[in-house]
């Protein structure tokens, strides 16, 4: 059941129906096995600059980088015809990289078969085969969540230093999020949940926490000026992680 029954959601239900329709069209044959729904655009956590994220298990004869690109390419073309105006992407995730195989694609490399995981049991099944993570043998390793994410922060800050943003603003955020997240499940005892809010309520007595700055952040259209006052607590926020969970 959606979280909302207002008519914005109502007309996001109808717009993500359609985009499914055409993703399993393009890609059924092609080796899609199962297709999510991911992200806050059914969620409490939901924004005015929330996006529709599409998750898919695919084969490992799946060309996933191909593919990824193929139809969010149509995805962008039809932003306002099929996609009611959101952003809208499209990643896989091959059962060749749940086995431990060499990663394929943006899920596996950039945000790490441990995270996408402990994440994929919140989304919302759309489409085909539901899958059973717990036959794959998965490390859930914090450390590891935490360089991906350092990783991601430290790539945007020195393109910004550049003049260049290779990225959206709002992801460098949603990333401090996740980093903040790691945090708390290691230091706080915070039991993994993908709600930002219930992140932020969980660390309300942490007043000075980066958290409730970048939370702030999420909710309002972030200009250039504030993304470069906020890369500076989070050059000393990363330094301070480095620090207490000796990462290298």
């Amino acid at each position: 059941m959606w979280p909302f029954d207002d008519k914005e959601t109502r007309r996001i239900k109808k717009i993500i129906k359609e985009i499914k329709k055409l993703t399993v069209k393009e890609l059924r044959d092609k080796g899609l096995v199962s297709l999510y729904l991911a992200g806050t655009i059914l969620t409490k956590d939901r924004t005015p600059q929330s996006d529709i994220d599409l998750f898919g298990i695919v084969t490992s004869e799946f060309d996933i980088i191909k593919e990824e690109n193929n139809v969010n390419a149509i995805f962008k073309k039809k932003q306002r015809s099929l996609c009611g105006g959101f952003e809208t992407r499209f990643r896989a995730l091959g059962v060749d990289e749940l086995e431990g195989g060499k990663p394929r694609g943006s899920i596996a490399k950039y945000i790490g078969i441990s995270a996408a995981v402990k994440q994929w049991r919140f989304y919302k099944k759309l489409w085909g085969k539901r899958i059973d993570f717990s036959k794959f043998k998965i490390e859930h390793n914090l450390e590891d969540e935490a360089r991906n994410c350092i990783g991601f922060l430290e790539a945007f800050i020195k393109d910004l230093k550049k003049g260049k943003e290779l990225y959206p603003r709002p992801n460098f955020i949603k990333r401090v999020l996740h980093l903040s997240r790691i945090e708390a499940e290691k230091y706080h005892n915070f039991k993994f949940h993908p709600s930002f809010k219930k992140l932020a309520q969980y660390l309300l007595a942490e007043r000075k926490h980066i958290i409730h700055e970048a939370m702030e952040l999420r909710y309002k259209r972030v200009s250039k000026r504030d993304i470069e006052k906020f890369v500076k607590e989070v050059e000393t926020y990363i330094k301070d992680i480095k620090e207490r969970m000796k990462l290298k």
